[in-house]
């Protein structure tokens, strides 16, 4: 096993074998087993303000989801703040997703449980079929 570092972006990558890209990249260095990462190099083109702020740690088969994400017509400046990145496991409850058009009847139920208004709603889902499940609580998709 193979470890870079990158002294610019404190990126750490670890492989089979080594890499001849990254052999020839000035930014990477090759660091021993037992060494730890060094100090990270301000080259003042990587280190703009907006790519500043603490780093989530990554665990390892862990996925970091974006906390704040801009907005899609949002075009990221230097005044821009960092966007923030948050373990999976701590991302914030998303909005139940809508079970595709052919889904079971059982998907569907579930999914206009969590839309139901009012218990009288949530007690005709079970009487409903799965295309009038999906007519109603599709939103047409």
């Amino acid at each position: 096993m193979t470890t870079y570092f990158n002294k610019r972006t404190g990126d750490r990558v670890e492989m089979d074998g080594q890499s001849a890209r990254l052999d020839a990249l000035d930014n990477w260095t090759r660091l021993n087993d037992d060494q730890s990462n060094p100090p990270v190099v301000d080259d003042g083109i990587l280190s703009r303000p907006s790519l500043a702020g603490p780093r989530a740690e990554q665990g390892p088969g862990q996925v970091l989801v974006e906390t704040t994400p801009p907005a899609p017509d949002e075009v990221p400046t230097l005044d821009t703040p960092p966007v923030e990145l948050t373990p999976i496991a701590q991302a914030p409850a998303d909005e139940p997703r809508q079970p595709a058009k052919s889904g079971s009847k059982a998907d569907w139920q579930a999914y206009a449980r969590t839309r139901a208004q009012d218990s009288a709603e949530e007690a005709e889902i079970d009487g409903l079929t799965r295309d009038e499940l999906a007519a109603r609580y599709g939103g047409g998709s």
